[in-house]
């Protein structure tokens, strides 16, 4: 995890990149896996799923940090960040993505569209990679722009082939590009980040959990003993690959991060067909191909970048 002080950037120099592809690539295996988790919750409503995520977040990373002896620096950091409206204005939008985001999850798998959900996160990388560009002056060799081009006619004919407007695919992919690349602008301890992300979420949540129960709507403590730890899990299967995700954010450029994320939907993906005996026929196979050559030329290139870097 890292350690910098949380109103102090890592240096752009000195990045972890070795600890930083570990903690993407263990945090993308979470999330590929994460559709088998939601579905244990079809039975709640998707809003009462993310209310109380944010409210079991916000127990598990606070209990967490106390533990650790961090209570100075979760408050140092509120203070600097009431000191730079801008930083906490790009907090707030961060939690509002983030929530948003894992809303679209949770209405995937209980839709039964869980395959669209793996293809919608094959879109995630691409816009990493284009906001990298965009806002972080990140530059791509020409093997790179040769992978993104095959990436990108790969996930637009497996769009094409829905026949309708993949709300999900791309709502997905949107929410979660600007989520890493607004975690990127913060620069906040990992933990810490997640805390305070919650914490600006903790009223609604608490409230629309509430007022669930009181309607007698409510599915947490209701009977359903299996149901209620799943809700109470939900803070911790979701922190835990979030924390590795900010810090993988922090020690990789997005171009890196952005195509790490294909071993999330390719899980995804699997999961869909094999696990929910959701439709998929040869036409996806092309696009696939498409992708995954994308991917094999990516990390080629990314590999021959690296072997430079050492040898200079």
């Amino acid at each position: 995890m890292p350690t910098t002080l949380p109103d102090r950037p890592l240096s752009p120099n000195l990045p972890n990149r070795r600890a930083g592809l570990a903690a993407a690539l263990v945090s993308y295996l979470f999330w590929g896996f994460m559709a088998l988790y939601w579905n244990l919750l079809a039975r709640a409503d998707s809003w009462e799923v993310i209310a109380h995520r944010v409210v079991w977040t916000f127990v598990f990373v606070l209990a967490l940090l106390l533990v650790r002896g961090r209570r100075r620096e979760i408050l140092r950091t509120v203070e600097t960040l009431k000191r730079d409206l801008k930083r906490a204005g790009i907090l707030l939008a961060a939690a509002v993505f983030a929530s948003l985001n894992w809303w679209i999850n949770v209405i995937g798998v209980v839709t039964e569209q869980v395959v669209q959900l793996g293809i919608g996160t094959f879109l995630t990388p691409l816009i990493s990679v284009l906001l990298g560009v965009l806002f972080f002056s990140e530059r791509l060799g020409r093997m790179k722009w040769s992978a993104i081009g095959l990436a990108a006619a790969g996930v637009a004919l497996m769009i094409a082939s829905f026949g309708q407007f993949p709300w999900i695919a791309l709502g997905v992919s949107a929410t979660w590009g600007l989520y890493g690349a607004l975690k990127k602008k913060l620069m906040l301890d990992a933990q810490i980040g997640i805390l305070l992300e919650v914490t600006v979420m903790l009223p609604f949540a608490i409230w629309y959990a509430w007022h669930l129960q009181s309607a007698g709507l409510g599915h947490f403590l209701t009977g359903d003993t299996v149901l209620s730890f799943a809700l109470v899990g939900t803070g911790i299967v979701t922190s835990i690959p979030l924390v590795l995700f900010t810090f993988a954010a922090m020690n990789l450029p997005m171009n890196v991060l952005g195509f790490c994320q294909y071993l999330a939907p390719i899980l995804t993906l699997l999961l869909g067909i094999f696990w929910f005996n959701e439709p998929f026929g040869r036409e996806e196979l092309l696009p696939l191909l498409f992708i995954w050559s994308g991917i094999l030329l990516f990390c080629t290139a990314e590999v021959r970048e690296m072997r430079a870097a050492k040898k200079a």
